[in-house]
């Protein structure tokens, strides 16, 4: 299981006259805090870039209650389904902050990957690494307890997201414990325990409501395949 790794951020790995491209086919607007961009089962119309800030994928449980999925920071896009000619929405999406999000329509879009191959390849490279990071969730919720999904998961978030300070690794993102619960298939009361546990450890650190891997080595050792008893730090 391969925790760590980190998804292209797609704007990085664009020319120039290739974002320039996109910006003219496109539109870039703000959105506020928990704003909604689109809900599942709307048409799939376009795709969207994130130029600031987070956004939030979320579905609905069977008690009708959101549940988030997945994320995508700056640089990273979402709304894939238009690159598949999906016509639906198969997840909601909403700005977890105030974000600055460039959206692409369909037949714009498509014009432009027709013209340009490695448009496509960069954007086909992005959502292959979408979907081997959903692979291995699926595998860790089968395979992992509660505080080994949860280590696993924050090793993959600061991999994602972090940024070395003195002491660590610092994530810059507020993930409040539900968002956390939700990506480990747990409850928030579990996943807070779980956390004052890795804290007290010395483990991982919270500052401003972001938190701080402070040790990733022994984080890792704490994920155990039940079936073996041993740590799957040399697969990360």
């Amino acid at each position: 299981m391969r925790f760590g790794q980190r998804p292209t951020a797609v704007l990085k790995s664009l020319t120039h006259t290739q974002v320039d491209q996109l910006r003219a086919a496109g539109t870039v607007r703000g959105y506020r805090k928990n704003e909604v961009v689109y809900e599942v089962g709307q048409p799939s119309d376009a795709l969207h870039l994130v130029l600031r800030g987070r956004v939030r994928l979320r579905d609905t449980d069977w008690e009708g209650r959101d549940v988030t999925v997945s994320f995508a920071a700056e640089g990273e896009v979402f709304g894939v389904e238009v690159l598949a000619e999906q016509p639906r929405r198969v997840l909601s999406a909403s700005s977890a902050e105030s974000s600055e999000l460039m959206t692409v329509p369909a037949d714009a879009l498509h014009e432009l990957l027709a013209r340009d191959g490695a448009l496509a390849r960069s954007l086909l490279r992005h959502v292959a690494g979408v979907t081997s990071h959903m692979n291995e969730r699926v595998k860790m919720m089968a395979f992992l307890d509660v505080p080994s999904r949860l280590a696993g998961t924050i090793i993959w978030l600061a991999d994602r997201f972090g940024v070395s300070i003195d002491d660590g690794l610092e994530v810059p993102y507020w993930f409040t414990h539900q968002e956390m619960a939700d990506l480990i298939g747990s409850t928030r009361e579990t996943v807070t325990t779980v956390l004052a546990d890795f804290k007290r450890e010395g483990l991982v650190d919270t500052r401003h409501h972001h938190f701080v891997v402070k040790n990733r080595d022994e984080l890792t050792r704490r994920i155990k395949l039940p079936e073996f008893g041993r740590a799957v730090g040399q697969l990360l």
